[in-house]
């Protein structure tokens, strides 16, 4: 999703800073970046909280899980990412989410999940769960109809502790064919209108069970003619202003808890989204344009539009902080790699980059405070 920009740093010593923080994306190192470093410890602590991890794994047993729980304890991570990798049998997932919902973490941690309804449902029917439809299918019927489906999938989610869902998609069906969007239902229709009294019932059915939902894909990915999974899509020819509108609607609203920006790039209105430090489609467009001034995420930056880019999920999580984003999605470090410690090496990378300066202390600073500030308006239910 990015491009890395080189140290540019120059310098005996902080040369040697440099090679320090390479050397610090390998565990065996971190020490010597905390003597380089005074503030490491609490710049690490401050990263934890941007990063929503995922891991290989189904049951509480397998070393991913025990992994990324051991991440959440330390604060290396806030958040785990739940994907339908990790879901076999419902006792399983269950144990698996229980020990998450009491893990010894400072503060709760964010437990997210794709499940849209349609294409995009992790949960489905493999625990024993009744799926839900798409967006398209839900925009045919009632409004009614629609609280109806989303009260149901709230319930599904609340009584498995999950806190954070990746939906409802509010970007415009612009490109019926569009192999990502159109053709799998995701978007609710062609107007605004459609779009948004839809979104707001996923949305309110949601908060009604304290649980986090996540606008999608700005600035809008319902034009593009590639999937971002593959490639990143280039929406330079296809996109219209319109495609922000819905977005717009619903932070004036108050209906945006967290925003998810899309591996899109416009050469011509915003270039890459958070895929390049360049870019100003967080800064500007969102920010400034439309007055949001709460919680951005990447999507997941393990997806193909980032090794075409940066060449590295690590590096691009670098790169997503620089254009803006408080939240960083990482699935995995890499496709055949089952056995790394994604939170960790991304923590370790953000820390060092931080204690370099080739990342603006003040830039996480930022994005900490808005991270909390989400916090203070997010009720929890208790344990049960």
């Amino acid at each position: 999703m990015m491009k890395s920009n080189g140290w540019h740093l120059i310098g005996f010593g902080i040369i040697a800073k440099a090679a320090t923080a390479f050397l610090c994306m390998y565990a065996t190192c971190w020490s010597a970046a905390a003597s380089e470093c005074p503030q490491a410890k609490e710049i690490s602590q401050s990263a934890g909280k941007m990063i929503v991890a995922g891991f290989f794994g189904s049951t509480v047993s397998d070393t991913g899980f025990q992994q990324i729980l051991a991440d959440l304890d330390s604060g290396t991570i806030g958040g785990v990412l739940i994907l339908g990798r990790n879901i076999g049998s419902r006792q399983g997932l269950e144990q698996m989410m229980t020990a998450i919902a009491k893990c010894k973490c400072s503060q709760t941690p964010f437990i997210a999940i794709d499940e849209e309804g349609g294409a995009i449902e992790r949960l489905g029917t493999s625990p024993g769960e009744k799926a839900a439809p798409s967006a398209f299918d839900v925009a045919q019927g009632s409004l009614a109809t629609a609280h109806d489906v989303y009260s149901n999938m709230a319930d599904k989610l609340s009584a498995l502790h999950f806190n954070v869902n990746l939906g409802p998609v509010v970007d415009l069906n612009r490109n019926p064919h569009n192999p990502v969007i159109g053709k799998l239902g995701r978007s609710y229709g062609t107007r605004v209108d459609t779009v948004v009294t839809f979104a707001t019932a996923f949305i309110e059915e949601h908060r009604k069970r304290n649980i986090l939902t996540v606008l999608k894909h700005f600035p809008g990915h319902g034009s593009s003619t590639t999937d971002s999974h593959d490639g990143i899509a280039d929406v330079t020819s296809t996109w219209s202003p319109e495609e922000l509108e819905p977005f717009k609607r619903l932070i004036d609203r108050g209906l945006a808890d967290v925003i998810m920006v899309g591996h899109l790039t416009n050469s011509s209105k915003w270039g890459g989204v958070a895929t390049q430090s360049r870019s100003n489609a967080i800064s500007q467009i969102l920010r400034r344009d439309l007055g949001f001034d709460g919680v951005v995420m990447t999507d997941d930056l393990a997806m193909k539009a980032v090794s075409d880019g940066a060449g590295s999920t690590i590096g691009a999580a670098s790169d997503a902080i620089k254009a803006g984003a408080d939240m960083l999605l990482v699935g995995r470090l890499g496709d055949d790699d089952q056995t790394a410690d994604v939170g960790a090496q991304v923590n370790r990378s953000i820390t060092s980059k931080v204690c370099t300066g080739e990342i603006d202390i003040d830039a996480l600073r930022r994005s900490e405070n808005r991270i909390l500030k989400l916090r203070r308006h997010w009720t929890l239910p208790p344990l049960k």
